[in-house]
């Protein structure tokens, strides 16, 4: 009979949660992030493709997933290049080769990647106690660049939703875009809004907890 967990896998796993500072797993309960707290909490916003994506075990046999992005454009932070960070989880379950199989995998809700992406990534700062990472909010976090447009895996639903517009000088299709509760947006309208809420840094007083 094989067993899910050992006592040692399940402390892990309740420590990674912590220390990535999402509790709930749940997409329905995570808490809705709108795009003034995916810039406030975003400690690096990378712009860029999906080169790789692996798994594995880190030192003290914490379960991750490892993603390389090629770097095309840094809104926000010093990533350059080549940049490569880790998240909580496997990428499927994982035979040890003892009897057993950990089964951490990635937990619904949050976000996965696939090699050749494009993608815009608010990226969280690293756990102190893990070095891992996450986009925030979740799934709400990572945003897919397809055929032009971009879009989260909710497509962008309450993206604009609890912000006072009218004290920031956007165009006039900026006003248009603010106005919508979900829907793609073409990709050059979204990263001139990020870069230029960035430089003027709209929102960077506007961090709410998690």
């Amino acid at each position: 009979m094989r067993h899910r967990f050992r006592l040692p896998v399940i402390l892990l796993l309740l420590v990674c949660f912590q220390v990535v500072g999402v509790m709930s797993v749940d997409a329905t309960k995570v808490k809705q992030r709108n795009i003034a707290e995916l810039i406030a909490l975003g400690e690096q916003i990378i712009v860029g493709e999906v080169v790789s994506v692996t798994d594995g075990f880190d030192a003290k046999n914490v379960p991750y997933t490892e993603v390389t992005v090629e770097v095309r454009e840094t809104a926000k932070g010093t990533a350059t290049g080549t940049y490569t960070f880790r998240q909580w989880g496997l990428l499927a379950p994982r035979d040890m080769g003892n009897g057993l199989t950990n089964l951490s995998v990635t937990l619904d809700g949050w976000p996965t990647f696939a090699q050749g992406e494009d993608v815009v990534l608010f990226l969280y700062k690293e756990a102190k106690l893990t070095g891992l990472r996450t986009t925030v909010g979740l799934f709400q976090g990572k945003f897919t660049i397809k055929d032009g447009y971009v879009a989260n895996t909710i497509n962008n639903q309450g993206l604009f939703d609890r912000i006072d517009f009218h004290r920031f000088n956007l165009t006039e299709k900026e006003k248009g875009m603010v106005q919508s509760n979900k829907g793609r947006i073409p990709e050059e309208m979204f990263l001139s809004f990020l870069r230029k809420s960035i430089e003027e840094q709209w929102f960077f007083e506007e961090v709410g907890g998690e």
